[in-house]
């Protein structure tokens, strides 16, 4: 079907060394932030047609060549299956025949246009792969509740509690808005430019970030499972360059400025489409400068709340900025309505049939780095991994060549 290698180097960076991928239930946004993920591309996708650029497309063959791209790693993160579970591949060379029909690609097939009847009918485009297998390849049907454990009570309680009710504690006083103070309607959306100076001016000024054209990061990464292993973040303007010590050889991934590619051992492979996407996210060194660049259609929401990091930890008012920095992409940016810096990020990738992947970064322990605020704690979140990144020190400004970013030569 398409000619992509979906090798054991990329489940390296697309579950960080975890055996398998197992959907892990992200933190969810508040209902401004679901909704705006929800939000239609600013454009309508563009570019050649599935069918016209891969071999034996039966069933998405109005779909874009991109898009497919996207939906095909939509299915790996939605079912749990990697690509050799539904396309013949070669056990001696590793190369995949997709033009050979499998019996998980017939059955897959007949998935999809389960999925499109019943979008077409009465359901009017809710329904997704991710909805019934949520990351297993058999559905797990319907699962008994689990006792909450006390930081989730306590979390539970705090949200609770920082609830605004009507008089007495009940509910909103008659007539007013429901979740605004005292009844009274919520506030509007504040001005774009009003949360972006903000944010700049939190950081350290518009003149400071200016002059910091580049910076070397080390540190902690610690997964989900407890597992700790030291990474470095190179930056050089939109460069980008990241080492994670594994075991048992390193993995790196990089971007030249205009190709990405990702290298595991002696093994080398160009990072592009979605992949790419996913790496580019964590190049944030030009992010606070370029705002209306990156997102050409941002929109202000209203102000909401997020829950605070930790258990009994206050409640976090912010503001809200959302965009697509793709056709396929919508994005949502948190900051802090006090201090003016950015917290979360919430990025939703779009795939064919109304899928969606969505992956979240928290922005904490701001500390000045020559004259700049740079968070030191970074979370990233996706459907099947939490990592961790401790930053342990910033070196901004250094001399940084090149040739480092390029892509290695076999």
């Amino acid at each position: 079907m398409k000619p992509r290698a979906w090798s054991g180097l990329t489940f390296v960076f697309v579950g960080l060394f975890l055996a398998g991928l197992t959907v892990v239930a992200a933190q969810q946004a508040p209902t401004a932030a679901g909704q705006a993920g929800a939000q239609k591309p600013p454009t309508a996708p563009t570019g050649p047609l599935a069918a016209a650029k891969y071999r034996d497309v039966q069933i998405m063959k109005d779909v874009t060549a991109e898009q497919f791209d996207i939906t095909m790693d939509y299915f790996v993160v939605s079912t749990g299956i990697p690509c050799q579970g539904c396309h013949v591949r070669d056990e001696a060379t590793g190369a995949f025949a997709y033009e050979s029909d499998h019996r998980i690609k017939a059955v897959t097939r007949k998935m999809v246009n389960l999925v499109r009847t019943v979008n077409a009918g009465d359901f009017g485009g809710r329904t997704n792969c991710a909805q019934c297998h949520v990351g297993r390849s058999r559905p797990p049907g319907q699962q008994p509740a689990l006792p909450m454990t006390p930081e989730q009570i306590a979390a539970l309680a705090a949200e609770t509690a920082a609830r605004p009710t009507g008089p007495g504690g009940g509910a909103p006083a008659a007539g007013g808005a429901a979740g605004a103070p005292g009844g009274a309607q919520p506030p509007p959306a504040p001005a774009i430019d009003e949360v972006i100076n903000k944010y700049i001016e939190a950081l350290g000024g518009r003149a400071a970030l200016e002059k910091l054209q580049s910076r070397a990061m080390s540190g902690t990464l610690t997964t989900r499972a407890a597992q700790s292993m030291a990474f470095t973040i190179e930056e050089k303007g939109p460069k980008y360059l990241e080492t994670i010590q594994s075991k048992p050889t390193s993995a790196t991934i990089g971007f030249d400025g205009a190709s990405g590619w990702m290298q595991s051992g002696a093994r080398v492979e160009d990072l592009v489409g979605f992949l790419l996407q996913r790496t580019l996210c964590n190049a944030t060194l030009t992010l606070p400068l370029r705002l209306k660049d990156k997102y050409p259609n941002l929109q202000a929401g209203r102000p909401t709340r997020l829950p605070g990091a930790s258990a009994g930890s206050p409640a976090i008012d912010v503001n809200l900025l959302q965009g697509a920095s793709s056709p396929y992409v919508n994005e949502q940016l948190y900051f802090n309505a006090a201090s003016g810096l950015l917290v979360r990020r919430r990025v939703v990738t779009r795939a064919a049939d109304r899928g969606s992947m969505a992956e979240q970064f928290d922005y904490s322990d701001y500390r000045d780095v020559a004259g700049v605020k740079m968070p030191f704690t970074i979370k990233r979140t996706s459907w099947n991994a939490v990592d961790t990144l401790t930053i342990a020190d910033i070196k901004p400004n250094v001399q940084i060549d090149d040739a480092k970013f390029a892509r290695p030569k076999k």
